[in-house]
């Protein structure tokens, strides 16, 4: 078996120019690419060829009419690709908290960008198969995105936001729903609203209590509704946030990784600890110098990262 390639991080800032919060082009011959994961979330969507994906949920042969969103910290790779196509779409994650935020009011859409890929199973990725008739509406919307990257971006920001919500519509219309029962709890515009807080500022000092008082809801009925509508009860949306945050922070060298928690948002360190160890099955300092080392794949995501105890609530509170 060969060795596995070496583990890199996809900041927004190194990958496109600055002020563009949203990217789509077309890669007509896509090679290898080593294991990596971004800052932002990417979708891919495979147009021609094949080749062997390496993901945070196993190995698959790509196929035309693949689909695939990654939120940030959920990592891939390519290998053993022949003649692979592909347009990537790829957004700020701040529009989670700002001109996307209405979407975690629509079942669908809320589903698609945070229920689904933040539930225990999916460890940050979503994936899904387009029928062709869908997909080549799906391909008309994204060439027509990728017109516009030769735009000047503020004065073409509507139209790219426009399409990105089409091609957000259309994922989520075609994501399965074998599993989405009937009877589902209805979204609320208040849990809307306190995603919308918490991606705005994932450090911010939330607390359950303070989150329902923000939304004006009373907490136990929040933490329910919250749950029923995102897949995580409020707290553990909340740690899932600092920490795609903290694995950011814990690839620069230049910072202890003391600080990072408190950077990420957590004022204990050791509680921050205990999270990032039960998310990812190692200690803070121990991610960071696997990252250094780069020989080795991200750590896959562990089922207790999504279990918050009564002892962590009330630690948080």
């Amino acid at each position: 078996m060969p060795p596995t390639p070496p583990t890199s991080h996809v900041a927004w800032k190194n990958y496109f120019q600055s002020t563009r919060r949203i990217v789509a082009k077309f890669d007509r011959n896509h090679g290898n690419y080593r294991i990596h994961d971004h800052d932002f979330i990417e979708m891919g969507f495979i147009t021609a060829g094949t080749g062997l994906h390496h993901t945070v949920l196993g190995d698959s042969w790509m196929t035309r009419g693949d689909v695939f969103l990654f939120r940030p910290g959920a990592w891939h790779a390519y290998a053993k690709v022949q003649g692979l196509s592909l347009y990537k779409c790829c957004f700020d994650t701040a529009l989670l908290g700002r001109e996307l935020s209405w979407m975690a009011d629509e079942p669908y859409l809320g589903r698609l960008l945070w229920a689904m890929p933040l539930s225990p199973e999916q460890h940050g990725m979503v994936a899904l198969h387009l029928a062709p008739d869908e997909f080549s509406r799906c391909c008309i919307l994204l060439e027509n995105l990728c017109a516009l990257n030769k735009e000047t971006p503020l004065n073409h920001y509507g139209d790219q936001h426009g399409l990105l919500v089409q091609i957000l519509s259309l994922l989520a219309r075609n994501l399965a729903t074998t599993s989405t029962s009937q009877n589902q709890a209805t979204s609320h515009r208040a849990i809307a609203s306190a995603l919308k807080l918490i991606d705005e500022t994932p450090t911010g000092p939330w607390t359950l209590t303070t989150l329902a008082q923000r939304v004006s809801i009373a907490p136990e009925y929040f933490a329910r509704l919250f749950h029923a509508n995102v897949g995580l009860p409020p707290m553990a949306y909340l740690n899932r946030r600092r920490l795609e945050l903290a694995t950011t922070l814990l690839r620069r060298d230049d910072l202890p990784v003391g600080e990072v928690g408190a950077m990420a948002g957590w004022e204990d360190q050791n509680y921050f600890s205990r999270c990032f160890r039960k998310h990812f099955g190692m200690t803070p300092s121990r991610y960071r110098a696997r990252f250094m080392e780069g020989n080795t794949r991200p750590p896959v995501a562990t089922k207790e990262a999504v279990k918050v105890s009564r002892r962590d609530l009330a630690m948080s509170h």
